[in-house]
Parts: C-alpha cells; structure tokens; sequence
C-alpha cells in the first residue's frame, strides 16, 4: 500500500468520525487527576557522580501531591544493533522531597544486581524484580513509574548501563505524566501481548486486577506498550493511529483513547453513534505515541476493575501488528480527583450566556458550501474544532487557516489548492445558493461530502429548509424537498444545521457510496440552492436591472479608456451603441436588396 493510499484510509476515519460523532467525553471526575509535560531529553552514561537529567515540580501547573511520576522512555541503545544488550543496561533514578532520598532502578531484565548511590559500598536499589525495581526495558521502550507522594520533589535521573562512553545515547525521556494522590504501593507485571486492529466491538487485549498479585485499591495502571507500526517504516503514520481504553468497575464505566499526537477525533465505545471520547489534549487522553514508545496512565480507583484495550487504528488490516502490550504496573494507593475547570457565575440578575446562542428571528446568518472529495481535498464545516473555521489543527499546518479556501493533501502534508467558495449570508425567508468555482481536484472521480454549513442554532429554532438543489456545472443534479439535517435525522449531537447531500458514511439516509442520484465529478462549478422559512422578515430580492433612460452623452475632457470584450458586453446589456448590432443590420439589408436585386434580373430573363 503506498503513503498516498495509507493517508487516504486514515482520513476517511477521521472525518468518518467527525460526521458520526458528537464529541461526549465520559470521562469519570472520581479518578486521578493527571498532567503531562513534554521532555524530549537523551542520554548518556554519567555514571553516579552526577544525574544526567533531573525533573522538578515545580515544572508542573500545580503543586499538590503527586504520588507518582510516570516517564515515557524510548531505548536509543544498541550502538551495534544487537537487541540483547538492552537486557544488561541498568539506569537508577533518586528522588529528592524534603530532607528524604529514595533510590530506584530501572533497565534490561538481566540486570539482577543494584546500585550504590551514597558512596558507602553497599547497593541502594537491588535490581530486576525487588521493590526498588521501577521499569523493564523491552522492544525498545520503558514505561518508569516512580513513586513520589510530595508536593515539592526532585527525581534525578542516572544512566550507569555497562557501555560507558559518554557520546553515545542510551536512552531518551519522551515525557512523563503526574498522578495526584498517594500511592502506597507498585506491582509490575510481564505482558508481552501484540495488538492487531479490533475495533470497537470487541478489545484486543483485558486487563483486570485478577492479572495483580497484590490486593488493594489501584489509583491507576500504568501500561508499557511498543509502536510496531508502520509497515512501510514511515514514522510519521503513527501520528494518526488510535486506540481507546474502557475501564469498568463495579456499576461504573470510564472511557479514554491514546495514540498519535493528530488523533484529534473521539471514539464511540457504547454505540450510541456519539464519542465516549474526545482525542489528544482533552481529559479522556491516557498517552501519546513518542519514537515508537507508548505509556498508558490509564486512572482507575478501585479494588475489582476491568481494563479493555481497544485497538481502531487506521489500518484495519486484522494480520498486521499495530502495538506490542509489553507490560503493567499497578499503583495501589489514594487519589486526587481530576480538577474541574472553574464555571465564572453569572450575577444572579442575568443569566448565564449559553454555549450556542439564541436563535434571533430578526438576525443574520450565514452558510457555507463544505465538501470532501475521493482523496480527502476538503472543507469542513464552520464549527468544526479542528479544521472549521477556528479549527485548533490549522497551527499543525504549514498553510495557516485555511478554512476559507480547498485544502488538500502532499503525504501527511496539508497544502492549499485551487478553489474559489462563494458564501452567502442569510438575511430573512427566501432562496439562497452557495458555491465553489475555480476548483482542483486532480483525478478524483466521486466526492465523499457535500453539505450546507449554517450557524443557526438547531436546538428549538423554527427553521425551515426546503427545495435543496444540488447542481454541478449549472445542471440542477438532485433535488431534496426535505433535506437530511444531522441532529434531527439522525442521533448525532449537532449544534447548527448543516444540510446533507452526500455523505458515504450514511446509508440509511443519503444512500452510502451509491448515494441518491449518480452524477459525473462536476469540472466547472459546484452548487447547492436552499430556501429557508422561520424568520421574522423576508429577504429583500435584488431589483432587476432597467436599462437607463436614454440622454444625451456626457463628453469628458479626457480620452475615455480603451473598452475591454467584457465592458462591450455590458454596454450590450445596459442599452448603449452596440455597433455590432448595428454593423449586423446593414450587413443584413445589403443582403436582402442583392438577392431582390438578382430576381428581378432573373424574371426580365424569363420574359426575354
């Protein structure tokens, strides 16, 4: 499969979501409050005389306690290519809170023996498998967690692997993750499970705490995993392929997702055709794939739990392995509740200002054409949170916001192409029509989407849409006395109409692929015409232009310019000389008095 059609396949899911989600986070509030920061540092052998890098709180949004740090860690050993070395490299961390030192270990699963940190000959930590232990190296990666339970701490980290050459990298800390709370305790367990693609309607993999040997209430699970994608050795892929995580305990179920640092759309694990989850960035986000290492800090808070690990990446190929499971550590302990944004009130007097505003029967409005073609070039709707028109994604891109112009695809790479959208504001009860002119879509043969985006308010609006008109290349193609509006026809959550004409993820409405009319990919222009009823006024329709009275002409003192063909044609239109014309007339008249000219000639013949 080549890059182009690998990318193709992603977007499909990632708008197919987009259109079938309605970005519901069911996101527990009574479980561990997490915040992850970004490090990015590598390194070498230092030996114990000194750290290699040190973490602080203080880099951290707030300073509660936190109970435990969890650090994603990718394995840049063996210098020669031989895996096995890994299993004999040992790291060490010690952390600092207060006028308390700890001291931990890490690395491959061969190292048995332990560390000396104080300098006094006898080892601090005790290797592989004792309580000292904080993360096993395997297929390339390392999930540390640390256990802290401080507000105000240090973590120093230490690479005393047995190559002791300081030019070569060991190891690169990607990130690390803080749980707040205490934890009392840390199990870690061997998993070493491949993930293939699964989808929603079975996990790939369970965990639950009958896989623990410890009992007590877990606060969270910490997962190692190893990015085997992709196939083709294109790092980049990753970034798109996502996973999500149930985690039911007792009566209660919790939903999050994980994956690559793009997955900005939820999954629906309930099948509701409503997201359980919302993609990076947001509460129900466990971890991000960095240089091919993964670290789920999945929250749990309970003693009895069942962890589902779903697999619906990109690639749903069920034979090509996407992720390998590599291992488990269990944080038994208390938690801090994940804080809940701050509401500001409104003054008791007035309400407070809604999310969506109030539909006003007197206002203007406004609707956009939006469409995707068979390669994914595409404009989304105005709302859109990552490519509308104040869509979050467009600083991810080269192209700036681009959401007034035809964005396409170069690889992974948004670029702008050719395509001119007319909009039209809506202004009262009458005929609107929005358009796209001018437009490139290379090859396509078929488009994915067409719809109307509007920013009136769906919920309790007396809006009425009717005499949808698709047209292609001024050819009225299909016409939808009612059109389908996602919200009312369907359960999706929308929050402004939006009014469907082609949309392949849709079967029960607009037909799927085959969709409701068949058609030829439009080459010229694209438009759809709406009317609209529910308003409290009536559009004002243009006047028809009245050819101007005729006077006499005005001469200027200055040369008048040349006239363009196209100021020739409107001279035509508006009453003026049109030479042409007349020039046609007398041609014509020198061609009747010719032929009356001949046949009189022809009879004096006759009689002759």
């Amino acid at each position: 499969m080549k890059s182009k059609n690998l990318f193709k396949a992603l977007f499909a899911i990632a708008l197919a979501l987009v259109f079938i989600s309605s970005g519901k986070a069911s996101v527990s509030a009574d479980v561990a409050g997490r915040e992850t920061v970004q490090i990015n540092k590598s390194l070498s052998y230092t030996g114990t005389a000194a750290p290699g890098y040190t973490f602080e709180s203080s880099m951290l949004s707030k300073q509660e306690t936190v109970g435990a740090m969890v650090f994603n860690i990718s394995i840049d050993l063996p210098a020669e290519g031989d895996v096995s070395w890994n299993d004999w490299c040992g790291e060490a961390v010690a952390v600092r809170a207060g006028d308390t030192t700890k001291y931990y270990d890490f690395g491959g699963a061969q190292v048995s023996w332990g560390v000396d940190f104080t300098g006094d000959e006898q080892a601090d930590t005790s290797g592989v498998g004792s309580a000292s232990w904080v993360g096993t190296a395997a297929n390339g990666t390392i999930t540390v967690a640390v256990p802290v339970n401080a507000a105000e701490f240090a973590i120093d980290f230490y690479d005393t692997c047995w190559d002791s050459a300081t030019d070569i990298t060991h190891y690169t800390i990607n990130s690390a993750t803080a749980i707040y709370g205490t934890v009392e305790a840390t199990e870690l367990v061997n998993i070493g499970q491949e993930i293939t693609f699964s989808g929603t309607a079975a996990p790939a993999y369970t965990f639950s705490n009958a896989n623990l040997s410890t009992s007590g209430n877990v606060a969270a699970v910490a997962f190692n995993l190893s990015v085997k994608l992709p196939a083709e050795g294109d790092v980049s892929w990753n970034d798109w392929c996502g996973g999500a995580v149930a985690v039911k305990a007792g009566d209660n179920a919790s939903y999050y997702d994980f994956g690559g640092a793009q997955v900005s759309w939820g999954v629906d694990l309930t099948g509701d055709e409503q997201a359980d989850t919302t993609g990076v960035g947001t509460a129900s986000w466990v971890g991000t794939a960095e240089n091919r290492s993964l670290s789920l800090v999945v929250p749990v808070n309970a003693e009895e739990f069942t962890i589902e690990i779903y697999d619906n990446c990109w690639d749903s190929a069920a034979d090509i392995p996407h992720l390998v499971i590599n291992s488990a550590t269990a944080l038994f302990g208390s938690v801090t509740a994940a804080a809940e944004e701050p509401v500001e009130e409104a003054p008791a007097e007035e309400p407070a200002e809604p999310a969506v505003p109030a539909f006003d029967p007197n206002g203007t409005y406004h609707a956009y054409l939006g469409i995707q073609s068979a390669s994914y070039t595409f404009r989304n709707a105005w709302e859109d949170a990552a490519y509308g028109a104040n869509g979050t994604s467009w600083a991810n891109t080269n192209i700036g916001n681009n959401f007034n112009g035809l964005t396409g695809w170069d690889g992974g790479d948004a670029v702008k192409r050719d395509g001119v959208f007319h909009d039209v504001e809506i202004k009262g009860n009458g005929t609107y029509t929005v358009k796209l002119t001018d437009f490139d879509f290379g090859s396509d043969e078929s488009l994915n989407l067409l719809f109307v985006s509007t920013d009136i308010p769906l919920e309790g609006t007396p809006v009425t849409f009717s005499n949808v008109k698709v047209k292609f290349d001024g050819n009225t193609k299909y016409t939808f006395e009612t059109p389908v509006i996602p919200g009312i026809d369907s359960k999706e959550d929308y929050k402004y109409y939006q009014l469907q004409c082609i949309n392949i993820w849709n079967t029960d409405k607009l037909g799927g692929k085959d969709g409701l009319f068949g058609y030829v990919m439009p080459r010229n222009t694209i438009e759809i015409e709406f009317t609209v009823s529910g308003f409290a006024y009536d559009k004002v329709e243009e006047p028809a232009e009245e050819a101007p009275a005729e006077e006499t002409p005005k001469v200027e003192p200055t040369e008048a310019p040349a006239k363009t063909e196209e100021t020739k044609t409107d001279e035509a239109k508006e009453g003026g000389t049109n030479w042409a014309l007349i020039a046609g007339i007398v041609v014509a008249v020198i061609i009747v008095v010719v032929v009356v000219v001949l046949v009189v000639k022809n009879k004096k013949k006759g009689q002759n």
